[in-house]
């Protein structure tokens, strides 16, 4: 008469689903400290190593505003990457200007340029981001789909921006001692990376922005905890090669300065201190009575400008009758 193997059978199942259990512990914590080792690097020279040369420039023109041209210009590099910006130049003048490099929201350069009013005494270019996959409305799986072409352009947008830059300098129309790169929203989370990486940026402008990326992914997800806490996770691992709070005291000796709004929500006020108390001097903090970049409102403009303006007239950046009206739009509806 024979055994009953079920036993038998439900231990060896046991032991397979502990073996299991055990590797895929196993296999998380090592993707874990992996991530955190990957987090804790600085990809400054990485950075370098994907700079390329200046290869191609197109400019379109797109219209006449007063005395200023707007033109569409696309860039690319010998080693193929591509990225588009909004200019506005003053016309068929023979002076050199400060230009001003801006990283708004995605795809917002033409738009930013459109907010802009009277620039009379500085050049103005809007970059795009080189991102051109699909960026809102997306299901989970797209989502995941995305992550390595969402990876490559937040990388890609520090050469991108020293791609600007190098275009920028090719001009004479450029005053190459008062190049200023001005961040809002997403651009106020990825210029400190782009300015301490390259030292011809001559200040830094940051509006709206704040640091630990982790965190502020937290605040910006409304979702269970349990969905938000490894999203938020993958977010800082994605996003580790900007990490502003790593790269914001490296811009000094150069000048910051910070302009942030008491009611916004989106970037609280704890992850605005982080950034603030990372910078080395020279620095400016101030704060206005606003939320986060509020496009449609006339004196919410003003009031950023105003800011701006003084400050950039103070470290005497733009010439004492410039008027700089800035708008970053970070794309929110």
């Amino acid at each position: 008469m024979g055994t009953d193997p079920t036993p038998s059978r439900k231990l060896a199942k046991r032991h397979w689903a502990l073996a299991l259990l055990s590797t895929a512990l196993g296999l998380s914590v090592a993707l874990f400290w992996a991530g955190e080792a990957y987090c804790r690097r600085d990809f400054r020279n990485h950075f370098d190593r994907l700079r390329g040369t200046l290869e191609h420039v197109e400019e379109t023109h797109l219209a006449t505003v007063g005395d200023h041209e707007i033109a569409e210009v696309r860039l690319r590099d010998d080693r193929g990457l591509a990225v588009v910006g909004h200019l506005k130049v003053p016309v068929g003048s023979h002076e050199t200007y400060p230009a001003l490099l801006i990283l708004g929201g995605v795809r917002t350069g033409r738009r930013t340029i459109d907010y802009l009013a009277d620039t009379r005494g500085v050049i103005l270019f809007a970059l795009d981001y080189p991102y051109e996959g699909k960026r809102s409305g997306l299901s989970t799986l797209e989502f995941l789909s995305s992550l390595p072409s969402m990876r490559r352009a937040v990388i890609n947008t520090v050469p991108a921006a020293q791609l600007a830059v190098d275009y920028l300098l090719s001009r004479s129309d450029v005053d190459p001692d008062r190049i200023i790169l001005a961040g809002g929203s997403v651009g106020a989370i990825l210029s400190p990376a782009v300015a301490a990486t390259d030292p011809r940026i001559d200040a830094l402008v940051v509006l709206f922005g704040g640091g630990d990326i982790q965190s502020l992914i937290r605040t910006n997800l409304d979702r269970p905890a349990w969905m938000t806490i490894p999203a938020a996770w993958l977010g800082k691992v994605i996003t580790a090669p900007v990490e502003p709070l790593r790269y914001i005291g490296e811009v000094s000796p150069r000048p910051i300065f910070f302009l942030n709004g008491t009611e916004d929500l989106g970037f609280p006020v704890a992850n605005v201190r982080l950034l603030h108390e990372a910078a080395r001097e020279p620095k400016t903090i101030r704060w206005i009575e606003a939320g986060h970049v509020i496009i449609n409102r006339p004196e919410f403009h003003d009031q950023v400008t105003g800011e701006l303006v003084a400050w950039l007239q103070q470290q005497e950046l733009v010439p004492p009758d410039a008027w700089v009206r800035v708008q970053i739009d970070d794309g929110s509806p």
